[in-house]
């Protein structure tokens, strides 16, 4: 896939470009494989930018495996909250546990033994054991999969297993022994930096020289981008009971997105279905028959495949209250603000 000119230009030329053009991260010259292990999950489908905040919050707060290990998951998730993809947080506390239990709280140097953690795929695994362990291991994020794809002229659809599997071989054949961390890096930063997405800046990337598609003048083309889904428009609506100066929230028990985070109850409106409709559904969940509301806010957000358009509808309950439980709590405003909530719910928080 490579000529014998290219396995020996792409490193030394991208690892030149590096040395003066790395973005500062806060594992720099102190690549702990347990910072890094958070870092990668966190950067699992989430902007360098975005998690840098949260990344520091995190280990303030979780400096080392046992912390996090032994902390319950309603915190974990509090310190994960806005951040997103929050199977990535659970899967990251298990983790802990597991390396608390079978590896003596010290995160394993070996890509097969960190692939059986939770959560832990090819990108998280070569990123630990490159960058905080040295070892010859590639870490391809998005930006890295696009690059070996432009230096290629590669046809393929890289969403693909079966693709990514190629590129990771081939990223295998240039990944130099004696830097396989800074190599990574140097591939994610160059992404980020100059060969993006769209507009890549080929007239000073280092790698122009050897790359194909810029050869074929096919940079903007490829790679290849399967079409895009059509975005669903749904709207939801949530009810924001008050009593005695606190609000009623309830725990989500179900699915995979927001388990285990706090919210004011909501559903999702049903066709033909009105607001008001709506809202006593909500309020159904907890016992309570709405007598009398008044809007509070609205927030939009998109998730996944989905713009959604939050209605906060607001009452007071004069009635006895729904006792507190496991799943339902009766919290004042500041009480709120300290749990686990998903990103439209702090929004909306904010707004009321």
């Amino acid at each position: 896939m490579w000529t014998p000119e290219q396995i020996e230009a792409i490193p030394q030329r991208l690892l030149e470009w590096y040395k003066g053009n790395a973005r500062p991260m806060p594992w720099h010259g102190n690549a702990d494989p347990y910072h890094l292990l958070v870092a990668a999950t966190m950067l699992q489908q989430t902007q360098v930018e975005t998690v840098l905040p949260y990344l520091q919050r995190f280990l303030q707060r979780f400096p080392t495996i046992s912390d996090l290990a032994q902390a319950d998951e309603e915190e974990v998730l509090r310190y994960w909250a806005g951040l997103g993809y929050y199977t990535r947080a659970r899967n990251l506390h298990r983790a802990a546990q597991q390396i608390l239990r079978r590896h003596n709280g010290s995160v394993p140097c070996r890509a097969d033994a960190l692939s059986r953690l939770p959560g832990v795929g090819e990108y998280t695994a070569g990123a630990v054991v490159s960058i905080a362990c040295g070892k010859p291991e590639p870490a391809l994020d998005s930006n890295s999969y696009r690059i070996l794809a432009r230096l290629l002229a590669f046809e393929g659809d890289i969403l693909l297993t079966s693709s990514r599997r190629l590129l990771g071989e081939a990223c295998r054949q240039i990944l130099p022994e004696h830097a396989p961390g800074e190599f990574n890096q140097a591939l994610m930063d160059l992404g980020a930096l100059v060969c993006t997405a769209r507009a890549p800046r080929c007239l000073i990337c280092p790698l122009a020289g050897e790359c194909r598609a810029f050869q074929q003048g096919r940079q903007n083309e490829l790679p290849v981008r399967p079409p895009r889904r059509a975005t669903e428009k749904v709207h939801d609506v949530c009810v924001v009971i008050e009593h005695r100066h606190r609000w009623l929230m309830v725990k989500r028990m179900d699915g995979q997105l927001w388990r285990g985070l706090w919210e004011f109850p909501r559903v999702r409106v049903m066709e033909g279905e009105t607001l008001e409709q709506a809202a006593q559904r909500a309020a159904n969940m907890v016992g309570v028959q709405l007598d009398g509301w008044e809007p509070a806010a609205t927030v939009r957000h998109g998730l996944m495949h989905y713009s959604v358009t939050l209605h906060a509808l607001r009452t007071r309950l004069h009635e006895q209250p729904p006792p507190a439980g496991e799943a339902i709590r009766w919290v004042t405003a500041q009480e709120a603000k300290r749990l686990p909530l998903p990103s439209p719910m702090r929004r909306l928080l904010n707004k009321l």
